[in-house]
C-alpha cells in the first residue's frame, strides 16, 4: 500500500467516524425542530443554546479532529521514511565494507612489500593516494554502520540527502 493510499483510507476512516458521530446532535436538532415546529422559538432560550453549543462543538471536533488526524498521518510517514533510510544505509554500509576489508588485507601486503624495494617517488605517491582514499571510504561505512538518527540537507532544488556529519 502506498502512502498517498494510506492517507486517503486514513481519511474516509476518520470522515466516516465524524459522520457516525455526527448524526446524534442532527438527530437531537431535528426532534428539537419537530417538537417546536409551530414556532421558530427553537432557538430561543436553554434549548437553543444547547442547540448552539451542540453545533460549534461538533465543527470544533471536525477542524481539531482533521488536524490532529493530518499530525498524525505526516508523523507516521516520516517515522517510516527515517526507518527506511537508517536500514538502506545501514545495509549499503555493510555491503561497502566486506569487500573493503579484503582491499584493505591487500593493499597491506602491498605496502609491505614496497617498503622493502626501492620504488620511484611516483609509484610511493600513488600508494599514498589510494591508501588516502581508503581510509576516507572507510571512515564513510563507519558512519554509514553507526547511523542511527539520520539528518538531512538539501541540495540543488528539493533533493535531499543524508548529511553523516550531522547525523547519529
Amino acid at each position: 500500500m502506498t502512502i498517498k493510499e494510506l492517507i486517503l483510507k486514513e481519511r474516509r476512516n476518520f470522515n466516516m467516524t465524524i459522520s457516525l458521530i455526527g448524526i446524534i446532535p442532527f438527530l437531537v436538532f431535528v426532534y428539537l425542530l419537530a417538537t417546536k415546529i409551530s414556532s421558530f422559538k427553537v432557538f430561543v432560550g436553554e434549548i437553543g443554546y444547547v442547540m448552539f453549543f451542540t453545533v460549534v462543538v461538533f465543527i470544533l471536533g471536525i477542524v481539531v479532529g482533521r488536524k490532529m488526524l493530518m499530525s498524525l498521518i505526516t508523523e507516521l510517514i516520516e517515522k517510516n521514511r527515517l526507518a527506511a533510510i537508517t536500514e538502506t544505509t545501514l545495509a549499503l554500509g555493510d555491503e561497502i565494507s566486506n569487500p573493503l576489508l579484503v582491499i584493505r588485507g591487500n593493499f597491506q601486503l602491498i605496502e609491505d612489500e614496497a617498503k622493502k624495494l626501492e620504488l620511484p617517488q611516483e609509484m610511493r605517491d600513488r600508494l599514498t593516494a589510494i591508501k588516502g582514499n581508503f581510509e576516507r571510504i572507510s571512515e564513510v561505512t563507519d558512519k554509514l554502520s553507526n547511523l542511527s538518527k539520520p539528518v538531512t540537507k538539501t541540495i540543488f532544488g528539493n533533493t535531499r540527502i543524508i548529511d553523516l556529519d550531522k547525523s547519529r
